[in-house]
This record gives structure tokens, C-alpha cells and sequence, in this order.
């Protein structure tokens, strides 16, 4: 007659990723699922949309208000720049004879350096600087009326250059406002599988499976999921 005998041969303790249970196995989150990684997508092109998709309505005003309050920062301080760059060039228009058209960035820098093209160009030949003469009678002359003004020109276009920054700085919270939300999706995702930890919690797997001696061995598996 054969004797049974009840051994422990295994207890195993497994991450959600690493389980392979041997009977009736059960469903397991594996790393992100489809939903969730489509959510931390939303919450990449839209911050909050992911939040929202996900029920988290409270969240999602948060940040999708902060994205309306940046973009309406960033198309305000863009407009502005627009607006600070027009009256700069009608300024320097007006009080040193500049024509605005067809001009570059540097060009407007360089009319603030000196109160007329002729000293510019002669310090730049000093510095041996070709490159950066202008060509006289080639629509790009210019004569300040004042000192004064030139530095009131100058300090116009410190101004502008201020609020390009200011712009620039705005784009950087976009791109932080996308990644802070998806950080987010990730941990309401952590939080949602912390929430199923009891419900697969352990489980029980028990066989019989012959020895080497011909006696019979009850095979005792006891799985945790955590």
C-alpha cells in the first residue's frame, strides 16, 4: 500500500512580472497595460487627459489649467515681443533714418553700438572685422539723432530680448506640465495595482506525483503575489 506523504517542496514568494504558476493560473498586470499607456500618452500631448480618462476629474483641472494659463502666457509674451520689436524698429525709424525692411537680427544690435554707420564701420575695420562692414548708400545707413536716444534704443531692446526669454522659460513649463502628468498617470497605475494586492494576495496548488522509491508524494505549492 502506498504511503502518502505530505511535504512542503516549495514556497515562493513572486513579483507580478514573474509568476508562472503551475495550476489555474490567475491574471497579472504585467508591467503597463495597453490602457495605461495610453493614458500616459493623453497626459503627454495633453496634460490631465490622462488623469481625466482615468476618473481622476480634480487632478486633471489642475493641470489641464495650468496648460491654458502657459499657453495663454506663451501667445500673450510672444505678441508682446511682436509688439516691443515694431515700436523698436519705428524708433530707430524715426530717430536715426533706418530702413526696416529686409533687415537681419544683428543689424538691430548693431545700430545701437554707434551713432552713425561710418564710426561702426570704421571700428570694425580697426578690429579687421571685413564681415561685419556695411555698405554705404545700400539701404542700411543710419544717424542718431541724440545719444539719449540711441540709448533709449538700446535699452528697448534689452527690453524684447527680456521678454524672448521670458517666452523661452514658458516652453520649458509646457514640456515639464506633459511630464509631470505622465509621472503622475504612472503613480495612480502603482496605486490601482496596490489596491488589487489583497485580492491576489496567495493561492494554493496541491498534486500528487510518484517518487523514485514507488511511494506516492503530495506536492504542496503555496504562491504569493504582492
Amino acid at each position: 500500500m502506498s504511503q502518502l506523504l505530505l511535504t512542503l517542496l516549495l514556497i515562493s514568494v513572486l513579483s507580478g512580472t514573474g509568476l508562472r504558476a503551475q495550476e489555474n493560473p490567475r491574471p497579472e498586470v504585467q508591467g503597463i497595460s495597453r490602457t495605461g499607456a495610453s493614458n500616459i500618452l493623453l497626459s503627454l500631448v495633453l496634460p490631465g487627459a490622462g488623469e481625466w480618462r482615468m476618473g481622476e476629474r480634480h487632478v486633471a483641472k489642475w493641470f489641464l489649467g495650468a496648460e491654458l494659463g502657459l499657453w495663454l502666457g506663451y501667445y500673450s509674451s510672444r505678441r508682446y515681443v511682436n509688439n516691443l520689436q515694431e515700436n523698436m524698429e519705428a524708433f530707430a525709424a524715426l530717430h536715426a533714418g533706418v530702413d526696416s525692411r529686409d533687415k537681419d537680427g544683428q543689424y538691430w544690435i548693431d545700430i545701437g553700438v554707434s551713432e552713425n554707420i561710418y564710426v561702426f564701420n570704421a571700428e570694425k575695420l580697426l578690429e579687421r572685422d571685413l564681415s561685419a562692414v556695411y555698405a554705404v548708400g545700400a539701404g542700411f545707413d543710419w544717424q542718431w539723432d541724440s545719444d539719449e536716444n540711441r540709448r533709449n534704443y538700446v535699452s528697448q531692446r534689452f527690453k524684447r530680448l527680456d521678454w524672448k526669454r521670458s517666452s523661452t522659460w514658458i516652453v520649458s513649463g509646457l514640456v515639464l506640465n506633459r511630464l509631470v502628468s505622465a509621472i503622475d498617470i504612472i503613480r495612480l497605475l502603482r496605486k490601482g495595482e496596490d489596491s488589487l494586492s489583497t485580492a491576489r494576495q496567495s493561492a494554493l496548488a496541491v498534486g500528487v506525483q510518484p517518487t523514485p522509491d514507488g511511494r506516492e508524494q503530495m506536492r504542496l505549492n503555496f504562491v504569493w503575489w504582492f
